[in-house]
């Protein structure tokens, strides 16, 4: 395959976070739930741990690699070392 075709999300293993509005939240190329309560959603991806915080999160999808977060989001935050340990 040639090489430049597809963008760097697409093509490699990392994250993409999109956020709509203050109500939704669309995580790409996750490795698995870390943690989940209504206030905050942890996912691991190949660069560190994604945290998304708010009141009332609920998914309106989850798929292996995909999720799709609704509620009152206040915030997306990102940590840790690329996945190595975090």
């Amino acid at each position: 395959m040639a090489e430049g075709l597809f963008p760097a999300e697409v093509a490699s293993d990392v994250p993409r976070i999109t956020m709509t509005g203050a109500d939704t939240v669309h995580v790409e190329q996750h490795k698995g739930l870390v943690a989940y309560q209504e206030e905050e959603v942890a996912f691991r991806t190949s660069r560190g741990i994604v945290k998304v915080q708010g009141s009332g999160l609920r998914f309106k999808l989850y798929t292996a690699g995909e999720a799709v977060l609704t509620g009152n989001v206040r915030g997306v935050t990102m940590e840790g070392n690329g996945g190595r340990g975090a």
